[in-house]
């Protein structure tokens, strides 16, 4: 019988949308917990290019000069699949001036958080809860 070899995790590169003081975050309807927006790297993508990416993609900005902050991995089940997905995640920061358009398809609600209040939601994606366990000062 021939193994199969495991796959690795998922890199995703996600991000600390901050404006006025306050951090966008979406309910997700693939894995049904609050996130901050970002997706997945292509093939021969750069991080820092998916995360720019991804902004443009799912709230309509273009974002410029992202500061990495760290990550955090976790395995997430995915309700329109039916299945675990490992994952990790590469976190960058920016502020932004402008208002976002939100892509309907990547968040059932979205709000407006402050660092705190978003450290306190219980319902949030695994990664990110590993993210504030390893970085518990403010770090931005």
């Amino acid at each position: 019988m021939d193994v199969v070899p495991k796959k690795g995790p998922q890199v995703i590169c996600s991000g600390f949308i901050e404006k006025e003081g306050k951090f966008l975050i979406f309910l997700c309807p693939k894995f049904r917990v609050w996130r901050v927006p970002g997706g997945r790297a292509e093939n021969n993508e750069k991080l820092e290019d998916t995360f720019i990416r991804e902004m443009e993609e799912e709230i309509g900005i273009t974002v410029k000069n992202p500061r990495f902050l760290g990550y955090g991995q976790d395995n997430q089940h995915h309700f329109g699949k039916q299945k675990d997905t490992d994952r990790l995640l590469m976190f960058y920061h920016v502020k932004i001036k402008e208002e976002p358009t939100i892509d309907t398809s990547e968040a059932d609600e979205h709000k407006w958080v402050t660092l705190d209040e978003l450290k306190n939601i219980n319902d949030k994606e695994g990664a990110l809860t590993e993210f504030f366990e390893k970085n518990p000062d403010n770090f931005l």
